[in-house]
């Protein structure tokens, strides 16, 4: 049966052979649109371990539309062709229903990772791919350590996670700490803030906005129960992560000058954010709340780095200082990287808003409102250095001459994000399909 996976797989081969094409892009637009009328229409990856729900089957739908902008700011042919391999490993991820399935698609789309930050053409960059490559050497290393406690324990990899012995607990247990060296949860943090600002922006907007987004995700579905089952020990813990990560991010991006610095800290406090959501499993809640953070995230992240990557190629703008007064020579440019700084911030009537606030609903529900009230604070406080970019960007002079430059598409795909962004902002109940 044709899938979304089946297409995107199939032309991310072929995409190959297209390099250096005129019609390598618009193949891949294609794909992406044909993907998402499969998705539409309910078809799921024929593939044992894997199975797509409401839910999941909304998100990926949003994940084909990211997918879409992306590839329509996106210059280079292979990172193009990656951006497919990104996509279908992504559907696979989501749709994991058992250990198994969850850890072979976890390691596609970290190869993939890899893969694609090797694209290097400056020392920066050489080593934010080293940092990154560690990074995903070292969580793979702690997710097989933790699978073979769980096999030595009798775990059965081909059913839903269960944790029937100290053996499994313990394997589950080291299997989840991998999930969070790659969600960026501290003490698991301290490669990302490097790797996401020395990176390609276009590159790090794939891995903040997307493969961070359907990690916690497809997290979430697997590791619930196993976090439900054993929850006395982890609700203190999974509180205490969150708060620190949350803390810990926004309190580091208040002294960074670069703007890359900025979001990549504003990504692991947005790390924590999703945390509450494990921390809140109890309410029913829960899975709204991990779902609409999601959906808001991925808009917005990307969008972000997509400006930054306008912003570096067109402008040679990466600092605080050099984006003073830039709403003068792009005032497109600077309204769209404005609306999703406050959707980052938590404004209302934008999808940052909703995606907390049902997070926050989620941990009251779940009776932790002292974990909420940091976490409320702490996105107060994060506010502060969001108004300072935007402050720069239309109250500073702008220090050079005038160079407004035409870039068409990177605007389109902005435009793209900007009405997902503002659309998952008022229509709350488009979420709530259960």
């Amino acid at each position: 049966m044709i899938s979304a996976f089946s297409i995107l797989f199939l032309v991310a081969l072929l995409s190959i052979s297209l390099h250096r094409s005129i019609w390598l892009k618009p193949t891949a637009l294609l794909a992406l649109l044909v993907s998402a009328y499969f998705t539409f229409n309910g078809a799921s990856v024929i593939l044992t371990g894997f199975a797509s729900n409401e839910s999941i089957r909304l998100f990926e739908l949003i994940l084909e539309v990211v997918l879409f902008a992306l590839v329509l700011h996106i210059e280079e042919d292979i990172t193009i062709t990656q951006t497919l391999f990104v996509g279908a490993a992504s559907i696979l991820l989501l749709q994991s229903v058992n250990i198994l399935s969850f850890v072979i698609s976890f390691e596609a789309l970290s190869i993939i990772s890899i893969v694609l930050v090797s694209y290097i053409q400056t020392k920066e960059q050489a080593e934010g791919a080293v940092k990154m490559f560690i990074a995903a050497a070292l969580a793979t290393g702690i997710l097989f350590l933790g699978l073979m406690f769980y096999v030595i324990g009798g775990g059965d990899l081909l059913s839903a996670v269960e944790s029937k012995n100290i053996f499994e607990v313990i394997g589950l247990s080291i299997m989840l700490a991998g999930v969070f060296y790659k969600l960026t949860i501290v003490p698991f943090h301290g490669w990302a803030a490097d790797s996401y600002a020395l990176v390609r922006h276009s590159h790090a907007a794939i891995l903040t906005g997307i493969a961070k987004t359907v990690v916690a995700l497809a997290s979430f579905k697997i590791f619930a129960p196993f976090i439900m089952a054993n929850i006395e020990l982890y609700v203190p813990l999974l509180a205490t992560l969150a708060v620190v990560t949350i803390t810990l991010g926004n309190f580091l991006a208040l002294f960074q000058k670069s703007i890359a610095k900025i979001l990549s800290y504003s990504s692991i406090a947005h790390a924590g954010y999703m945390l509450l959501a494990f921390m809140a499993v109890k309410s029913e809640y829960a899975k709204d709340g991990i779902l609409y953070m999601s959906i808001a995230y991925i808009f917005m992240q990307s969008a972000a780095f997509l400006v930054l990557d306008i912003l570096r190629k067109n402008y040679n703008i990466s600092t605080l200082e050099e984006l003073k007064g830039f709403a003068s020579q792009n005032r497109i440019v600077a309204f769209f990287f404005t609306i999703q700084l406050f959707s980052l911030a938590g404004i209302p009537l934008l999808a940052g808003f909703l995606g907390k606030a049902v997070v926050f609903y989620a941990g009251v529900d779940a009776g932790l409102w002292y974990v909420v009230l940091i976490a409320l604070l702490n996105s107060a406080l994060s506010v502060g250095y969001y108004a300072w970019i935007v402050k720069g960007i239309y109250f500073d002079a702008f220090s050079s001459k005038k160079i407004y430059i035409k870039i068409a598409l990177p605007i389109f795909a902005q435009l793209i994000l900007f009405v997902g962004t503002v659309y998952f902002g008022i229509f709350a109940s488009t979420v709530f399909i259960g």
